[in-house]
């Protein structure tokens, strides 16, 4: 024990010096805390930071982005993807504004129910604003508390996560549980790195059983990837006079809300030639009548977490006017002049910003 209050306080003592000046750690307000949080999940600091900074001049209050529309949040969420995140944020904040009168619960497990809100940013929320003793583990604290306590078994395992859960209850501060929670996310973001970790600047290396044995490199122990699945995509920008033909996702999916360029899944893409036929068949399939000349313009990457799409973009523009046809549900003309007032995964946005704006 007397171990674990050296070791505890000397992450502290090294957070005090080193934290990194992120903006919301300026404030203990749930809303502004909740908001990072729920930013930073599979974002960088870098890029996460811009947009909890756009939210919160946008929003600046939890009534504010309560009283916003879907589209509002999409557009401003556009390029961070996992778009569900920003269909939680409403949500969550209309249930924060209309049952808890506009503040946030200060019980952990009151915060689980609410949207989007599971055990990490429930423990951030509750240490960093209420001063409850909660460990947050995040894969950062992951690897540090795994190279600290060389906790052995495959990162994921059963085994593994009660291993780390069981350290972080017995390491967490209870004067400062926030602090402390933010030195192990630091510790493991800048010092105790996935590779080539730099132990030899590190606060606590002394404590640390891996570094010890030379094993930092080796923990946690990680599956091997598996290779990714590649899609190939034709993606069709068909012109109608000043109008686009676009698709809003309607699904109870992750692009729910979302507008997206119309395609076609084109499997091994058997050539440029019966792939724009396709897309002509395609665009009659949806009630347009006229004919187009499709033109090849680019193609474009996107790598996701467990796929990669190829986007063979094509244009086409319609040779008489056909805006007013019936055309199939989901799909709907947009004047060009109002592409930036709507929300497009990132892929999308990139390839309109290429190829029209």
């Amino acid at each position: 024990m007397h171990e674990i209050i050296l070791l505890r306080n000397k992450i502290l003592q090294w957070y005090r010096k080193n934290a990194r000046p992120l903006p919301w750690r300026k404030t203990k307000e749930p809303y502004f805390i909740w908001l990072s949080e729920i930013i930073l999940q599979q974002t960088q600091i870098e890029q996460g930071t811009k947009y909890y900074l756009q939210f919160i001049n946008t929003f600046p209050t939890v009534q504010n982005l309560a009283n916003a529309t879907e589209t509002e949040v999409l557009k401003l969420w556009e390029g961070l993807g996992y778009y569900t995140r920003a269909r939680n944020l409403l949500k969550t904040a209309k249930i924060v504004v209309s049952q808890y009168n506009g503040q946030f619960p200060t019980s952990y497990s009151e915060l689980l129910k609410l949207p989007g809100i599971g055990p990490y940013t429930a423990s951030a929320i509750s240490s960093i604003c209420f001063n409850q003793p909660i460990p947050t583990i995040d894969g950062n604290v992951r690897r540090v508390l795994s190279r600290l306590f060389e906790i052995k078994g495959l990162q994921g395992s059963i085994e593994f996560e009660d291993a780390v859960q069981d350290c972080a209850n017995r390491l967490v501060s209870h004067r400062f549980p926030g602090d402390f929670n933010q030195a192990l996310m630091d510790l493991g973001s800048t010092i105790c790195k996935p590779t080539n970790p730099s132990c030899y600047i590190c606060p606590v290396k002394k404590y640390c059983l891996a570094h010890k044995h030379g094993k930092e490199q080796l923990l946690p122990e990680k599956k091997k990837k598996s290779a990714m699945p590649v899609l190939n995509w034709a993606v069709a920008i068909l012109i109608n006079k000043e109008n686009i033909l676009l698709k809003q996702e309607k699904e109870q999916n992750f692009l729910k809300g979302l507008y997206a360029l119309p395609w076609l899944d084109i499997k091994n893409n058997r050539g440029m030639m019966l792939v724009q036929k396709r897309l002509t068949r395609w665009v009659k399939s949806l009630g347009i009548k006229c004919n187009c000349k499709w033109t090849y313009l680019f193609q474009h990457e996107r790598k996701y977490s467990h796929r990669i799409i190829h986007f063979y973009v094509f244009k086409g523009v319609l040779n008489r006017e056909g805006q007013h046809n019936e055309i199939a549900l989901s799909y709907l003309w947009i004047p060009l002049r109002d592409l930036n007032q709507i929300p497009f995964s990132r892929a999308f946005l990139e390839i309109i910003e290429k190829a029209i704006l």
